[in-house]
């Protein structure tokens, strides 16, 4: 892997720092607010996919991979609007954001057409937003479930996973800077727990809250072992 997909983890709560703060000034009717966030927003979104690419550069499959979900979101309207946002607003400077309605105490900004974007979403700023966020967080959670050992090192982490690779737990503890049998206790049975120990010492995804917050879903790692008992 060419750089690390914490990269990617950080482009996404970038761009949830920016959703956040986009509703928060809708909720408090600061039309400045909204236009600056709705642009940083757009940029911090579509840097998602970039840093993506960059750190799963010469992955095994992963072109092919990418390019079916480059298929899905020119497909998707609103990807392809926010594709344009970014570009109006980063490389022309000129802003989208215009209309307000107040409903029920809750100031509504909508994007309006422009020589540049003559075709926008009927859907207010927020709610466009958020939905354009879920579409990018759910192909990154399809990229940890599709590329689980190769993006966390939870998963990475396994008997299963170094027997693919026609390694063993001595090397596993070598890669993460462990002398080799750092763990062995003498109990061959032991080794479960020694994949366990190995494991906590690596982070794996950092956006367990936000795929929770979002789409409702979490990358299952592997389940804690009850407690080691010797020679049972």
């Amino acid at each position: 892997m060419a750089r690390s997909f914490e990269l990617v983890d950080y482009k996404v709560r970038e761009a949830e720092y920016f959703l956040d703060a986009l509703t928060a000034g809708s909720n408090a009717s600061h039309f400045g607010g909204i236009q600056f966030c709705a642009s940083a927003f757009a940029a911090a979104a579509r840097s998602i996919t970039f840093a993506m690419q960059s750190s799963m550069h010469g992955i095994a499959g992963f072109e092919e991979w990418y390019a079916d979900r480059r298929t899905e979101l020119k497909a998707d309207q609103l990807a392809r609007f926010f594709h344009e946002f970014r570009r109006v607003t980063q490389h022309i400077g000129d802003w989208v954001v215009g209309a307000g309605l107040l409903v029920d105490g809750r100031t509504l900004y909508y994007f309006v057409p422009s020589s540049d974007i003559p075709s926008v979403p009927d859907l207010d700023v927020v709610s466009a937003c958020t939905a354009y966020f879920c579409t990018l967080l759910e192909l990154v959670y399809r990229c940890y479930m599709d590329f689980g050992a190769v993006v966390d090192a939870k998963l990475y982490f396994t008997a299963h996973n170094f027997e693919g690779m026609g390694l063993g737990i001595e090397d596993a503890e070598e890669q993460l800077g462990f002398p080799r049998g750092f763990t062995h206790t003498g109990d061959p049975m032991a080794e479960p727990y020694r994949w366990e120990t190995l494991r906590a010492q690596v982070d794996g995804c950092s956006l367990q809250s936000e795929f929770q917050r979002w789409l409702g879903k979490t990358v299952a790692w592997p389940e804690r072992l009850p407690p080691y008992q010797p020679g049972a």
